[in-house]
């Protein structure tokens, strides 16, 4: 059973990256490009639209990862030629105390003229990160020597500091509360603190740390992106959001990776790679029918869609042990068909229902579990799902009479009439033993032998009846080209898809079925009760 898990979560894990690659290179071609909604946050940093939403990153494999550090080496090689010199300059004091480390771990490397650019740069920032002191400018007329013997003394006494988990740590004591010590730690570390403080603020929930974190960037960068700690909770989401997509465009800009983050970053620091990392957070982006994210969407919409797929597969299969076969089990006096029908579906349906539940709780749309099915199975839509249950069990009972699923079914049905027979004769073991075998059972012959049908039927149906539920959404999507939702359906489709696998390697586990079992009829124990 071990092996049967790993050999198919493997496959499954293989199946569900190369298809998402596939849909997400042709999603990204053919879609707006906006995978985290951050084009609408690019005016209030003076980005392109392309440069917001990460268009000049490659699909899915970067040779060069150009982080704080490379960028800063790149620049630190361009001072000593007047044609680039005022160009690199530029870029270097934007990026700021973030390349110090480089700059002065590279200053014996320099030309003459590119090291007094270099060191005619960072006097510039000596004030800021000393809090009063300014240090020797060669180009101003001061001694080189001098320069490099202050900054040596600066490096004793502060090279400690520049490290992220130091400025992460005066971010949190910020944030959760303002303190004056932190706060002016992190000024003098300027625009090294970024990736430390973007770190807190991912994590954050609370509305005035945030607050004073998003304060706390706008005055290291100047740029004007704030919101006051008295501010709405509506604005200070704005501006948390706002600031997520300054980090998301311009990260490498402000950050120098390990040399293991270096390596992963090949694929990381990729179109595809940031969308896989964040959607491995629950960070999905935002849907461009409903503008709303898609893990919200996510959690309104997958239970009633499991409700009404998973009722409708679990009713379909009973209907087909009960009803269906070959024509002597048609024939049967319809007593035995009853309880057919009752042995395989109150067990399953009892394993289901707690299942749903346990869903139900886990997405948590509201504090309660009243609350929830309030939610969820509101204004009519518990006739709606009834109505796509009905559908999906009469599709799923057509679909299994073929032939491929007859001997599936069949040992289905003989353990449904094991548990009736227990049942009327009670053993408690018994009926607990063929109950469990037959609760999995009919849980597992849906997805194992009609999943495909169950998926058409809900984006068939869900649509025309107005059911808030995932296939709904998918077919809106499909119409918009609403990448974001569109990836989210292809990462619940396809493990359903290939769990067809793992569910009939399951429904051998649990009725011992051979490789090839027999077709047989057995209607003896029911007509002998009936």
């Amino acid at each position: 059973m071990l092996r049967l898990f790993l050999r198919e979560a493997l496959i499954t894990l293989a199946s569900l990256l190369v298809v998402s690659a596939v849909a997400f290179a042709l999603l990204d071609r053919l879609g707006d490009r906006d995978w985290q909604n951050t084009a609408i946050y690019a005016h209030l940093f003076g980005f392109t639209r392309d440069h917001a939403v990460g268009a000049d990153l490659p699909l899915f494999w970067n040779p060069t990862v150009l982080d704080a550090e490379r960028r800063t080496v790149a620049d630190l090689d361009q001072l000593g030629s007047p044609g680039t010199r005022a160009a690199a300059r530029a870029r270097l004091d934007r990026r700021g105390s973030a390349g110090l480390p480089t700059i002065l771990a590279g200053l014996d490397r320099l030309s003459p003229a590119a090291r007094r650019e270099a060191l005619s740069l960072i006097a510039t920032w000596s004030q800021s990160l000393t809090g009063a002191e300014r240090a020797p400018d060669p180009l101003a007329g001061d001694p080189e020597e001098q320069a490099r013997m202050w900054w040596g003394r600066f490096q004793a006494s502060r090279g400690l500091d520049f490290r992220l988990s130091y400025a992460a740590r005066q971010a949190q004591r910020v944030g959760a509360r303002d303190r004056t010590n932190a706060y002016g730690r992190l000024l003098q570390l300027g625009t090294f603190a970024l990736p430390g403080i973007q770190n807190v603020l991912a994590t954050t929930v609370d509305r005035g740390e945030s607050a004073r974190l998003s304060g706390l960037l706008a005055t290291l960068t100047g740029l004007p992106v704030r919101a006051e700690p008295g501010s709405a909770p509506g604005e200070v989401l704005r501006v948390t959001a706002a600031w997520q997509a300054f980090w998301f465009a311009e990260r490498l800009e402000f950050e120098t990776l390990t040399e293991e983050r270096r390596a992963t970053a090949r694929f990381f620091e990729t179109r595809y790679g940031r969308w896989v990392e964040r959607a491995m957070r629950g960070r999905l982006g935002f849907s461009r029918v409903t503008r709303r994210p898609v893990a919200i969407e996510l959690r309104w919409r997958l239970p009633s869609s499991t409700l009404s797929s998973g009722l409708g597969g679990l009713v379909g299969t009973a209907i087909a042990i009960a009803f269906g076969g070959g024509p002597a089990l048609r024939r049967r006096r319809l007593r035995p068909k009853l309880l057919d029908l009752a042995g395989a579906l109150a067990p399953g349906l009892a394993a289901f229902t707690t299942g749903w539940l346990l869903l139900l709780r886990l997405c948590s749309p509201t504090a309660t579990l009243r609350g929830d099915l309030a939610l969820v199975l509101a204004q009519g839509q518990w006739a709606r799902v009834l109505v796509g249950a009905a559908i999906i069990a009469a599709g799923v009972a057509w679909y299994l009479q073929r032939q491929k699923a007859a001997s599936a079914i069949q040992l289905v049905r003989l353990e449904a009439e094991s548990w009736v027979a227990e049942r009327l004769r009670p053993g408690v073991r018994e009926v607990l033993r063929h109950g469990a075998r037959i609760g999995v059972a009919s849980l597992l012959a849906p997805l194992g032998f009609a999943g495909p049908v169950v998926l058409l039927a809900s984006l068939l149906v869900e649509l025309p009846l107005g059911l808030r539920g995932m296939g709904q959404l998918t077919v809106r999507a499909l119409i918009a080209r609403d990448a974001p939702w569109l990836m989210a359906a292809v990462l619940t489709t396809v493990p359903l898809l290939l769990g067809r696998r793992w569910a009939r390697g399951l429904l051998v586990k649990v009725l011992d079925m051979p490789a090839s079992p027999p077709p047989r009829v057995s209607v003896t124990t029911l007509d002998s009760t009936a």
